[in-house]
């Protein structure tokens, strides 16, 4: 008999137990808050053009990392809610970073700057892809990570019942 592997869809992400999904969506926290790290230690561009983007990186690393113990220590409706609205915040500060492309020390073009910021291979003829040695998969990892949270934690957050008397 072949085995026909469930596909992870938003019915089967709300069967996860609230233990489990506090595991993966912990993880999935902590492995972005690495991913974060990586991009601080490789991206040259960011320190040399950006200053005020890198003070920011390192704050999302920190609530990265605060919110993956958090949700591992006592995983929670309100935990799983803080969790998908931060990882949507974070989604949509990273988008919306391309319109930082005017800013002084930048002198690239909207297509090149979300390039250099998600594209690991460049797609772009006149473009060296990543020049500052940090491959733009790590942007996307970071993305992907942020929307598989999203989808666990609403899940969770939705199958979570409250443990204290109203």
């Amino acid at each position: 008999m072949i085995k026909i592997k469930r596909q992870l869809t938003a019915a089967s992400v709300s069967e996860i137990q609230t233990p489990k999904a506090a595991k993966i969506v912990g993880a999935l926290l902590a492995l972005t808050g690495i991913l974060g790290i990586l991009i601080l230690a490789f991206d040259r561009v960011l320190a040399e053009s950006a200053p005020l983007h890198l003070y920011a990186l390192v704050s999302f690393v920190a609530i990265d990392f605060l919110l993956a113990a958090v949700v591992l220590a006592k995983p929670s409706k309100m935990i799983f809610t803080a969790t998908a609205g931060w990882s949507i915040l974070r989604i949509i500060l990273q988008i919306a970073d391309v319109s930082q492309v005017h800013q002084p020390g930048f002198e690239m073009r909207y297509r090149e700057f979300a390039d250099y910021l998600f594209n690991p291979v460049s797609s772009i003829g006149t473009s060296a892809g990543n020049p500052t040695g940090v491959p733009g998969a790590l942007m996307d990892l970071t993305v992907l990570f942020e929307i598989i949270v999203i989808v666990i934690a609403w899940g969770a957050r939705s199958s979570t019942r409250r443990t204290s008397p109203v």
